[in-house]
């Protein structure tokens, strides 16, 4: 049978709460551990030497910070603007809202679009996504671009290596419709060092798990460094100045060549997760409060 993130939902929503009712929103997202012992090599010591300009195959990450750094973390999410904070409000994640139900019981309430499988869009996605602790992600590529496939969802990006420019704007006379994943453009800064720059996005998707907004504007760099043949760490920053008053570095991440180079098929079924929230969230006190 296909796998499907909605089968594990009961148990995920219940680690989503726990997760939620902490300061994670203070702190800001961090990111889950991978699973390690499946699919991540016995890493001779010291590992080979990275090839160079070349990230292609497969990895599973993102974990909080290299081995050898696990205290690396990502800033605290800046001061919003009043934008900001009004986008933020609308937003209702798991823990975070709750309401009194008709029997007086109390009822988590959460508008979370992935909840009837809407895309987590980019740079959720980045994350792994909570559901499952895990995420795989492929580099490969096709003429005049670099191609990121992710095992989640089955999503693919297309990072731009020709020279050209960001739109300036999107779903305005003249400029390009605004999408769940942006637009992408990237650059080799050295022979190990892979940038890329995003903007352009559907503002429906949320930044992280906690319901963060990010505007259409938003400017996302992610710099990938290859520091050995199994090893890869990702620093993510993100520059809105719509939403909030200062860049900041959202994600520090760090990546394992995966084994065996193969991605399982996980999905969000719609017709479960309609199934699964009409039979089984309602009656636990999970409410999708669209």
């Amino acid at each position: 049978m296909r796998n499907s993130i909605v089968t594990s939902l009961a148990a995920a929503l219940a680690l989503l709460v726990v997760a939620h009712v902490d300061d994670h929103a203070q702190r800001g997202p961090v990111a889950p551990e991978p699973l390690i012992s499946q699919g991540v090599l016995k890493m001779p010591n010291p590992p080979g030497p990275a090839p160079k300009r070349d990230l292609s195959g497969t990895w599973v990450g993102p974990r909080a910070g290299a081995p050898a750094d696990n205290a690396a973390k990502p800033d605290p999410v800046p001061p919003m603007t009043p934008a900001g904070t009004a986008a933020f409000k609308e937003h209702k994640s798991y823990g975070a809202a709750t309401r009194k139900g008709a029997d007086g019981s109390r009822e988590e309430v959460s508008n979370d679009p992935f909840i009837t499988c809407d895309p987590l869009g980019f740079p959720r996605d980045l994350l792994g996504h909570a559901i499952e602790t895990r995420g795989g992600v492929v580099f490969g590529s096709a003429p005049d671009r670099t191609l990121m496939a992710y095992e989640q969802q089955r999503v693919w990006r297309e990072i731009w290596m020709d020279g050209r420019a960001l739109p300036k704007a999107v779903d305005v006379k003249g400029a390009p419709e605004s999408r769940y994943y942006g637009y992408s453009v990237g650059h080799w800064e050295n022979d190990n060092t892979f940038v890329i720059e995003t903007t352009g996005f559907d503002e429906r998707a949320w930044l992280d798990e906690e319901g963060h907004p990010r505007s259409s504007m938003a400017h996302i760099t992610e710099r990938y460094v290859r520091t050995d043949q199994y090893n890869m760490n990702l620093t993510v920053t993100v520059d809105d100045p719509k939403y909030y008053t200062k860049p900041w570095t959202w994600l520090r991440g760090h990546y394992y060549w995966r084994k065996d180079q193969q991605v399982t098929e996980w999905f969000c079924l719609p017709s479960e997760a309609l199934d699964y929230r009409d039979r089984l969230s309602r009656p636990s006190g999970i409410v999708d409060a669209r």
